[in-house]
């Protein structure tokens, strides 16, 4: 490239950028999680917000759910279609030879987690959020769908979930760990 730029790219999920699109009480900044962004720039990233899926859902109103509230046809579609969308925008970066570094999701959202998710601890009674919720091993419903359809188009990014306010309340360690592991891969 004949200018400054890096010629690398980070997807970011929109909660990370603007976590006015959070549930109510699980915000622990201001605005946007600081501490992810400062690395970003440090590393001259170029920056690709993702639309906060469930809002197409369930607009800002909602509650936070488990995993199980996503799945279904309708909305796997509805994702899958969002997800085309994006990657038909990523494709022109890629054609112009930038690299899609990584994608960054809330990790433990039910459409937006990368390695955990939440689920409702008793699937048949369910109850209320998040004492009756457990996180476990899998990705959320609309980050299946983006990965299906990145593959698909042969982009590979590192897949990092940045943990949020009740992974953090488990593991308080998780947090600098993942940001090291961000560091590590930019």
């Amino acid at each position: 490239m004949s200018d400054a730029r890096s010629g690398k790219i980070v997807v970011v999920s929109h909660c990370i950028l603007n976590v006015h699109s959070l549930e109510d009480g699980l915000a622990i900044y201001p605005g946007l999680e600081e501490d992810v962004v400062k690395i970003l720039l440090e590393r001259g990233v170029g920056i690709f917000q993702l639309p906060c899926p469930e809002m197409h859902i369930f607009g800002i109103f909602r509650k936070p759910l488990p995993k199980e509230s996503y799945e279904h046809p309708t909305i796997r579609d509805k994702y899958r279609s969002i997800a085309e969308a994006i990657v038909e925008q990523l494709l022109w970066f890629k054609r112009k030879g930038y690299e899609i570094v990584a994608v960054l999701g809330a990790e433990a959202s039910p459409t937006c987690g990368i390695s955990r998710v939440g689920r409702w601890k008793d699937p048949v009674k369910k109850g209320k959020f998040p004492g009756d919720v457990i996180f476990v091993e899998g990705m959320g419903v609309f980050m299946e769908e983006f990965k299906n359809v990145l593959e698909e188009n042969d982009i590979h990014p590192v897949w990092i979930g940045i943990p949020g306010k009740s992974l953090r309340s488990i593991d308080p360690d998780v947090f600098e760990r993942t940001l090291d592991k961000l560091r590590s891969i930019l």
